[in-house]
């Protein structure tokens, strides 16, 4: 059987954190994320649904419900909204960063960039501004 996209992207996660990878949910789970410095827990799950059109289309980013920067939720953490009703997890709104997905240069690897990116200036509305990501 010949190995997805998704699958040799999560592989390639793979050699920086633990990884779970769901081909049947269409789902890549980092297991220890470190998150950067003002988040609580700092070490935690970093979740990404894949949409049935990847790579075509960007995928949904979560980030555990009880995370909190600084004591504090930045508005990009939207409680409420989790996949599948599943309340362990929030959407991260990556989207608002005026995020321009190309299927043809963006990989799971880069999303991963990008969040790190995201996550260290929680409150701004383009951290990728100064080649951050």
């Amino acid at each position: 059987m010949k190995r997805g996209r998704a699958y040799e992207e999560a592989r390639k996660l793979g050699e920086r954190y633990p990884v779970a990878y769901s081909e049947a949910d269409r789902r890549v789970v980092l297991e220890r994320f470190d998150f950067p410095p003002g988040w609580d827990p700092q070490f935690s799950k970093l979740r990404y649904e894949l949409p049935d059109t990847y790579p075509r289309d960007m995928p949904t980013v979560y980030v555990p419900s009880e995370l909190s920067y600084e004591g504090k939720s930045p508005t990009h953490l939207l409680h409420g909204i989790s996949p599948y009703g599943d309340s362990d997890w929030s959407k991260w709104c990556i989207e608002d960063h005026n995020v321009n997905w190309d299927p043809g240069s963006d990989t799971l690897v880069k999303l991963t960039t990008m969040m790190r990116a995201s996550l260290a200036n929680p409150y701004s509305d383009n951290p990728f501004a100064g080649g951050s990501a």
